[in-house]
């Protein structure tokens, strides 16, 4: 089962248990606070969702924090590094990572800025190269 799959169960689950609890306490009747009646339904619905907002910000926090990572890894930066400063700092640290992460694949290899390319096939070829490494052809007259 992957991380969406199990991180949606997390959040059904706890809607589930907020509304339990709401018309469980809603079935015990009102409660007398001197002149004013508080349905304990409202009350514990209440307290529900606000003890789900907080989970619901934990889980997208974590949930961004890991593709931070996984995109951090992928472009060659320390992933380990990004997702302890993702988790620390919230969305600031996303936003920093969105601005710095490099390329795909980081720095470009040297080989790939040459200048000089194979005449038979023509990708680029090291400029010390006696024979093309990709097609064999020997550039010695």
């Amino acid at each position: 089962m992957n991380n969406s799959k199990k991180l949606a169960i997390m959040a059904l689950a706890c809607i589930v248990l907020s509304v339990a609890v709401a018309a469980v306490a809603s079935a015990q009747g009102e409660w007398d606070y001197g002149d004013e009646y508080i349905a304990p339904g409202l009350f514990w619905g209440l307290t529900g969702a606000l003890c789900f907002i907080p989970i619901l910000v934990l889980i997208i926090g974590i949930v961004l924090a890991i593709w931070v990572y996984k995109d951090a890894q992928k472009r060659g930066s320390s992933g380990a590094l990004w997702l302890i400063i993702v988790l620390l700092t919230g969305i600031i640290g996303l936003i920093i990572w969105l601005v710095v992460r490099p390329p795909i694949g980081g720095e470009k290899p040297a080989a790939a800025s040459s200048d000089r390319r194979c005449p038979n096939c023509g990708r680029a070829i090291p400029n010390d190269a006696r024979t093309c490494p990709y097609c064999g052809k020997n550039f010695e007259g």
